[in-house]
C-alpha cells in the first residue's frame, strides 16, 4: 500500500476512537507499511491535524477506567504505561482526580460487592482482595473498609 492510501485508513482509524501513538504504530505494523519515513510521515500529520493527542487519550481513558470500570489508579496507570503514554502525562491526569469522589468511588464498590462470607475475616480478605485488584492502594481500601465496619 502506498503511504495515502494507509494515511486515508488511519485517518478513520483515529476516527472511529481516540488511539494513543503506539496503537497507531501498531495498526501501521499490521498494515505492513515497511517505510519508517513513511510511517513518520503519517504519526506526524496525525499528531499536527489533531487526531493523535495523548494527553487527550490519557484523559479520556482515565475518566473511563474510573467511572465505568471503577478501576483505581494503580491498575489504570499501569494500564496507560503499557500503552506507552508518557509518565509525565499519566502522572498529571492522575493528579486531577477529586480525592473525595475517588473515596466514595470505592465505598460504593466494597459497599455493592457481593460476597457470600459469615466469616468476618475470610469477608474482609475478600473485600480487601477485591478492591486491590480493581487497582486501589491497600492503604486506602484498608481504610475505607475500617470506616464501613464501624
Amino acid at each position: 500500500m502506498d503511504k495515502f492510501s494507509v494515511l486515508k485508513k488511519m485517518l478513520h482509524y483515529c476516527n472511529y476512537q481516540d488511539r494513543c501513538k503506539k496503537e497507531i504504530y501498531s495498526k501501521l505494523n499490521s498494515l505492513e507499511l515497511d517505510d519508517d519515513n513513511d510511517k513518520n510521515f503519517i504519526i506526524d500529520f496525525l499528531q499536527d491535524e489533531g487526531f493523535i493527542n495523548d494527553e487527550r487519550y490519557c484523559r479520556l481513558y482515565v475518566k473511563s477506567k474510573l467511572n465505568v470500570k471503577k478501576w483505581g489508579v494503580n491498575k489504570i496507570k499501569l494500564s496507560l504505561i503499557s500503552k506507552g503514554i508518557d509518565k509525565d502525562i499519566i502522572d498529571d491526569v492522575l493528579s486531577e482526580i477529586d480525592e473525595d469522589s475517588y473515596k466514595d468511588e470505592l465505598v460504593n464498590l466494597l459497599k455493592n460487592k457481593k460476597i457470600n462470607e459469615t466469616d468476618p475475616y475470610k469477608r474482609k480478605a475478600k473485600l480487601v482482595r477485591y478492591a486491590v485488584s480493581k487497582g486501589y492502594s491497600l492503604s486506602l481500601v484498608l481504610e475505607v473498609y475500617e470506616s464501613l465496619s464501624q
